[in-house]
């Protein structure tokens, strides 16, 4: 069972969609800007998912609703949109159960 509160999860997706925010604003600037524009906005779309998610469902059944999706990504992700869903499904199981997807855990 994860142990952080429903609103300390929304806290963080929100303060993660700021970030992705503030990326596509710069990524304007940067060579490849095509690349890192569809990498945000990857990332922003999975945080708005995992919102909209924990909203409804709650902390516990998002974080099995994520793995299952985490799981469902290629093996090997090459193209700037799956790396940015990937990266954002990550980063959501490192500050919800402090631990990589591969060896995440619960007792549900």
């Amino acid at each position: 069972m994860i142990a952080l509160k429903k609103s300390d999860v929304l806290l963080a997706l929100k303060r993660c969609l700021c970030l992705t925010e503030q990326d596509l604003v710069f990524c304007e600037y940067l060579s490849d800007s095509d690349y890192w524009k569809d990498y945000a906005l990857a990332r922003n779309a999975v945080y708005r998912w995992l919102q909209q998610k924990t909203e409804e469902y709650g902390v516990n059944q998002t974080y099995l609703l994520a793995t299952e999706r985490y799981a469902d990504l290629p093996l090997f992700v090459s193209d700037s949109q799956g790396r940015g869903e990937q990266e954002a499904l990550e980063v959501f199981f490192q500050f919800v159960a402090g631990e990589s997807p591969m060896d995440a855990k619960i007792n549900a």
